[in-house]
Parts: C-alpha cells; structure tokens; sequence
C-alpha cells in the first residue's frame, strides 16, 4: 500500500524526481515546500522507501502541518538511501 501511495504522490507532483543532486535548494522552510521522500537504491518512483511532511522550523507549532516529523537531521538512513525535499517550481 505504501507503495502505491508513493507512486500516486510522485505522479501527482510531477512525472519524475528532479536530475539534479539533492541539495538542489528545497528545503522544508522553502516557500513552495511540499512534502519529503526517502529514496534507496536510485531516483525512480519504485525506489521510494517513504513519503512523509518535515516540521517547518520557521513556523511556530500551531502553524505546522499536523503529523509532522519534527526533525530529518537525525534520520539513520541506509548508506544506499537519501532524502529529498519536494518543492514546486513558481513559474
């Protein structure tokens, strides 16, 4: 189920993950900020380990996403796997 979810949430928000390496900018404070993924073994919707919302640091905690995770900087993530931030491009 998971995995269905995380096909349907990439598809909706575009039809593939960005080229360009993850710390390309986005954060979870970005203006267009919309969700995280965890990624192992490539950048293809079948190597989506997990989708989930990051806590904006910048918001106080009435104005966060509820459900939030709190913080990624302490994730103990496989050496394969890697974290994406998600934003969408203002045009």
């Amino acid at each position: 189920m998971k995995k269905v979810l995380a096909f349907t949430m990439l598809v909706g928000c575009g039809d593939a993950l960005p080229d360009n390496d993850f710390d390309y900018g986005c954060r979870s404070h970005s203006d267009g900020y919309s969700h995280s993924v965890i990624l192992c073994g490539g950048q293809e919707p079948e190597n989506v380990e997990d989708i989930f919302v990051t806590c904006n640091i910048r918001k106080s905690r009435q104005e966060q996403f509820e459900g939030c995770i709190g913080s990624t900087d302490l994730m103990d993530l496989d050496p394969d796997c890697e974290l994406q931030h998600v934003c969408s491009e203002e045009k």
